[in-house]
């Protein structure tokens, strides 16, 4: 008999476990007793026993315990060295099922082995329809963001698209997506000097790989954004910066990378400028302004890693 889970779920999680304990919990509530599942928490040196309250309330849990914050696609991959699973899910601990979401992807991914990866409708707190479907970065794209000009960036969020049916897409966010174990020997693991692009690497490699991705928004999750990112300007700020120019630096020609790098300092630069006249008004646009200086000394040399 084949004691082996069906389906790894691989969670890291740092400083959020309220939001972790919720999402562990919306997993068992909602999954089919015809899965097998197992769990596998990895904690990035939470320094508010996460990891105590996850022994204390779920036991049969896999936990890996780092002694730094080790990032994101480093700690993912931690956990995909030890999964057990044919499936693999990759889910961010401020998420959380609110049906049989996990069996709607779980079920279409066995019924159509042409589908490599799959991901669900992410939902804000509020239930409305998060942005996490989306075209691969283009030049055009940076620019708009950069210039405030999203009217532009309809395309690259497949506004010509049905968002309530399933289409093959790009990319969409790795907050919560399911892939067969197979796609590691087709493409790798994680990029680990990819921090806060990562998912958008994953999916170009597959891309380029010829495997399929399918966008299933007839199955849904709530993903609370950024809860991790908010409590640290240093991390939020830069790497939003960074993880364009390292996309474009790896995937793109030198003279986009160049372009790419003279539009972020452009961009970090006026940010600059404008927090720190108003960083004298709120201890929010000093720790801002602090940030865009942090950030602005490493626009042509982003560091690789989180950092």
């Amino acid at each position: 008999m084949n004691n082996l889970p069906q389906i790894s779920i691989v969670i890291v999680s740092y400083n959020v476990k309220a939001l972790l304990l919720a999402c562990i919990n919306s997993i068992y509530k909602y999954l089919d007793l015809h899965i097998t599942i197992e769990i596998i928490v990895i904690d990035n040196n939470s320094s508010d026993n996460s990891s105590d309250a996850v022994r204390k309330e779920f036991p049969q849990i896999i936990l890996i315990e780092n002694k730094i914050n080790e990032g994101f696609p480093k700690a993912n991959n931690q956990g995909f060295e030890i999964v057990k699973g044919e499936y693999i899910m990759m889910l961010n601990p401020d998420t959380e099922f609110i049906d049989n979401s996990l069996s709607k992807i779980f079920y279409y991914l066995q019924e159509n082995p042409s589908v490599d990866i799959i991901a669900p409708m992410l939902l804000n707190t509020d239930g409305s329809r998060q942005l996490s479907v989306w075209r691969f970065p283009k030049l055009w794209y940076i620019f708009c963001e950069t210039h405030y000009l999203n009217f532009f960036l309809k395309r690259k969020n497949y506004s010509d698209k049905n968002l309530n049916l399933p289409f093959e897409a790009d990319c969409f966010s790795g907050a919560a997506i399911l892939f067969n174990k197979t796609v590691f020997e087709k493409i790798g693991m994680l990029d680990e000097n990819m921090f806060w692009i990562e998912d958008t690497d994953f999916c170009y490699r597959a891309n380029k790989a010829s495997l399929k991705l399918l966008y299933y928004p007839l199955a849904k999750v709530k993903h609370h954004l950024g809860q991790s990112a908010k409590k640290n300007y240093n991390i939020s700020i830069s790497n939003q910066i960074f993880n364009k120019i390292k996309f474009f630096k790896k995937h793109h020609s030198r003279l986009e990378w160049m372009i790419i790098v003279l539009i972020s300092f452009y961009h970090v630069l006026i940010k600059l400028i404008i927090f720190g006249l108003l960083s004298p008004f709120k201890s929010m646009y000093f720790r801002k302004a602090k940030a865009y200086l942090y950030t602005l000394a490493r626009v042509f040399n982003p560091p690789l890693g989180m950092k």
